[in-house]
Formats: C-alpha cells, structure tokens, sequence
C-alpha cells in the first residue's frame, strides 16, 4: 500500500514539473486535426496569422487575439442575434461613437468585404477611443471592423490599435475575415470512416 502512495505522488509530482515547460509549435511539428479540435465556437472556424496571441475568450468574444510591437492591440469576433431590420446599422454607429464620431444614417455607401460566404460592412475610425465598460479611454487609436449579416446574426470582427500598429495588421484582418467559414460538425469524418 505505501508503494502506491509512493507511486501516485511522485506521478503528481512529476506531471506538475512537465505542465511548466514552454512548447513551441512550428508548422512542421503540427499535427493532423482530430474530432474534438474540430469543435469550434458557434460552429465558427478561424485561421488566425501567426502574428496574432490568442487569448482566453469571453462570453461575448468567440475568439479573441493581441496584436501589434506592444501586444496590446486587440482582435476579436464576436456574434449577436439581429433583432431588428438595422442591427447592423446600430451597431456600426455604437463602433462610431466609441471613436466620438456623428452616427450615420444608411450603410449603402460603406466599403464591403467578403466574410463567410457573403459580405460584410467594414467602418474604419481614428482618434480616442471609448471602449466602455469601465476601460480606460486610448488616444490616438484607430479602428477597423466588420459587420456581417448572417441568418439570423450580426457576426462582428473588430480590430483597435495604435494607427502604426492597425496599418501593419490591416491586410492580415482582411484575410482573416475572408477565411472564415461555418463548420458543420456533422461532416466532420469519423476515425472508422477514414
């Protein structure tokens, strides 16, 4: 019997002292996707750049990433129900008064983006930036985001940063919206059926 306690401390022991390594992932070391990487938020599949830290998601954030020379620029997606005819002009005009910026009216002359199959609205801002919930305003910021009607949803990807740091992502953010993709866990092959 004291063995086994033996045993099982020193297996605890050891698997405390093996959680503090630091792992690094190449793209030669990764390995084949297997059913449970598979699950995605909301059934939404990223491919987020290299260059982006992906940090713990919220509630509200399906996916959430750091960016930029000071990590502190912010991307996140986020998805809500459209409840009404002009959610997403609602929304596009909270993004605007976060930057202090006068609403709009239509979306019909903002630039449009491709996103999951269809297109989104995408509304750039510059200046302080008012993120709310008990944040601390960020001057000289800037903003890229896109708004996409889905279904029944409003998916939002949003980008705020320095302005240096915003430019530098820009191309990433846009390619980044363009790869998302809906994944349907039903077509997802079982190990029996490869």
């Amino acid at each position: 019997m004291r063995w086994f306690a033996i045993f099982g401390l020193l297996t605890v022991v050891s698997g405390c002292e093996q959680a503090d390594r630091e792992v690094t992932v190449t793209a030669s070391s990764r390995r084949d996707l297997v059913l449970w990487d598979k699950a995605y938020p909301g059934d939404l599949k990223d491919q987020a750049p290299s260059e982006w830290r992906r940090v713990p998601w919220t509630q509200m954030r399906y996916y959430n990433y750091r960016f930029g020379l000071r990590g502190d620029g912010e991307i996140w997606l986020s998805v809500v129900p459209s409840r009404t005819e002009d959610s997403v002009l609602q929304n596009i005009n909270r993004w605007y008064n976060q930057f202090r910026m006068p609403e709009i009216v239509s979306v019909e002359d903002l630039k449009q983006e491709p996103a999951l199959g269809t297109t989104g609205y995408l509304v750039e801002a510059e200046g302080t930036y008012y993120g709310g919930m008990g944040a601390e305003p960020k001057e000289d910021a800037r903003m890229m985001a896109l708004a996409v009607p889905i279904s029944r949803n409003l998916v939002t990807i949003k980008m705020v940063g320095s302005p240096v740091d915003v430019d530098a992502e820009r191309q990433r953010f846009l390619d980044y919206c363009k790869g998302l993709q809906f994944s349907d866990v039903d077509v997802i092959e079982s190990p029996e059926a490869k």
